[in-house]
């Protein structure tokens, strides 16, 4: 057993966490940053280098141009990430994306017009991806190993740091890659929503289960500014029932208009499906 990946405290504010102990599971909450810390006992390594990569749901469609039908789930997730995102893109054009499994995200942005890094471990994903990719590319190596020849604009972080032993590790390694005026946008699960953190909690590739106060003290921690940060819930099936109706007969500007963000929209009750974040250097 790797006694390093257990710790007494929590590694944002140093209180102690309270401890819940099953036979496979260790689960440790924070009460002060409001956030739970989950550890599968049999996993001696970070989920981030586990077979957690060969498990997507959507591994058949990496490096495809995203167009396939049963993917097009994804794809409305990816522009609704892009549509609240997109405001404090301005004069932004070098994008990193962490984490870019299926390369939805390096696919999509640079069709966008973004020049795109790309950074995996799964060495399938990144020479799909690069099949792909026309002026970009996505280099095979653990965020740990990444060294870039200039910074960029923009890092891309969506439902990565919820899989890692060391989240703040990764911000800080950000500061070697990100420009003076950069941006890093983030989407982690929405855990302040119960039904969300049952989820997480009983998904063994997730190891924090954020909630907005917890962001936003890993943040102050790792010495970032907070531009934005917003709970964002699934749309009910009527609303959704109206958009697909306006989408299919050719008022997709209508439905932009009326929620950007579909098929989510802000919430300010329990009930997100996902955080997204927006930071800079302070």
């Amino acid at each position: 057993m790797n006694s390093e990946r257990f710790h007494m405290n929590c590694f944002i504010c140093d209180n102690s966490f309270s401890e819940i102990k099953t036979k496979d599971v260790l689960k440790q909450y924070c009460s002060f940053c409001n956030f739970y810390k989950t550890l599968h006992i049999d996993k001696e390594k970070d989920s981030y280098e586990s077979e957690f990569w060969d498990e997507s749901d959507y591994s058949e469609f990496a490096g495809t141009d995203f167009t396939d039908k049963g993917v097009q789930d994804l794809v409305l997730t990816f522009e609704s990430w892009y549509s609240y995102f997109k405001p404090f893109l301005k004069n932004k054009k070098n994008i990193l994306d962490i984490g870019s499994g299926t390369g939805i995200s390096c696919i999509l942005l640079e069709k966008k017009g973004y020049n795109i890094i790309g950074v995996d471990p799964d060495p399938r994903n990144v020479e799909l991806i690069n099949s792909k990719l026309k002026k970009g590319k996505c280099i095979n190596s653990f965020f740990e190993n990444l060294e870039l020849k200039e910074k960029v604009d923009v890092i891309w972080i969506t439902h990565v740091i919820e899989h890692l032993e060391q989240p703040d590790k990764l911000l800080k390694k950000c500061k070697e890659w990100l420009a003076p005026d950069g941006i890093i946008c983030i989407a982690v699960p929405d855990c302040e929503n119960p039904e969300m953190l049952k989820n997480s909690l009983t998904n063994p590739y997730h190891i924090f289960h954020f909630t907005k106060k917890s962001l936003k003290q890993l943040f102050e921690k790792t010495k970032f500014q907070l531009i934005s940060c917003k709970s964002l819930s699934n749309l009910q099936k009527t609303n959704r029932r109206i958009h697909k109706i306006l989408r299919k007969f050719g008022f997709r500007n209508l439905s932009v208009k009326i929620n950007p963000f579909y098929p989510f929209e802000l919430t300010s009750k329990k009930n997100g499906y996902e955080i997204r974040c927006v930071i800079k250097f302070k």
